[in-house]
């Protein structure tokens, strides 16, 4: 069974205020399974609701499409089509994205835009294998935020400080350097990457915490 308690002190755990102020679970139907707080509950349900809609669209538009060229080429079975893992949804005040954990569960980020966006709606659907977006790559009209992403000192990470501060000390001001590098780097490739770097790796995270448990969430179709 979910632990929808859990899960939800694991999303309230990594908000950020303004990169991330949101996080929640749901079923590609739209039923609320966990969510951070605090929250209003009717206007995520009918974020729920619309998220649900555009996810289902696209993952039609997205068979409809292999099985046209599956039936051009004869290369492929029409009857297995890639399955769509994530929906990104671009608007003037935030960007929402969606990854699959499972096919019956979704988790969704809403993250916040500078405010000098401009009016935008854009839609990017991507398959497993697809390229994924936004690129790594810098570009002219990327946008920051004015906060920085927060970061932690894994245990691993602390366990590396030793007495021994002659030849520490050079690790550590080459690890720092590398650090900051990496931070800059995404601050300038853009929110959007930044959003997506922090719920990939949730994703991953919950996965295999599932994946030990052998925990699999039924399709809720039937659900009321």
């Amino acid at each position: 069974m979910l632990n929808a308690v859990k899960l939800s002190e694991l999303l309230a755990k990594n908000l950020d205020p303004q990169l991330y102020p949101r996080m929640f679970v749901m079923s590609p139907n739209g039923t609320l399974m966990a969510y951070s707080t605090p929250v209003d509950i009717k206007d995520l349900r009918d974020q729920a609701a619309l998220i649900s809609m555009a996810w289902k669209e696209n993952e039609a538009n997205l068979r409809a499409k292999h099985a046209k060229e599956s039936n051009l080429d004869g290369s492929d079975d029409p009857s297995i089509s890639p399955s769509l893992e994530t929906l990104t949804i671009e608007f003037q005040h935030n960007n929402i994205v969606v990854r699959a954990i499972q096919p019956s569960l979704l988790l969704v980020l809403v993250g916040g835009v500078p405010p000098s966006r401009k009016a935008t709606f854009k839609i990017t659907p991507e398959a497993h294998g697809d390229p994924r977006y936004p690129s790594t790559e810098l570009s002219d009209s990327d946008e920051i935020l004015t906060s920085q992403p927060k970061e932690t000192i894994s245990s691993s990470e602390s366990s590396l400080r030793t007495s021994d501060e002659g030849s520490s000390g050079k690790r550590k001001a080459a690890s720092i350097a590398s650090h900051i590098s990496q931070k800059e780097k995404d601050m300038k490739v853009g929110a959007l990457h930044i959003q997506r770097k922090k719920i990939d790796a949730l994703t991953d995270f919950i996965r295999a915490d599932f994946d030990a448990k052998g925990f699999v969430m039924p399709d809720d179709s039937n659900f009321p």
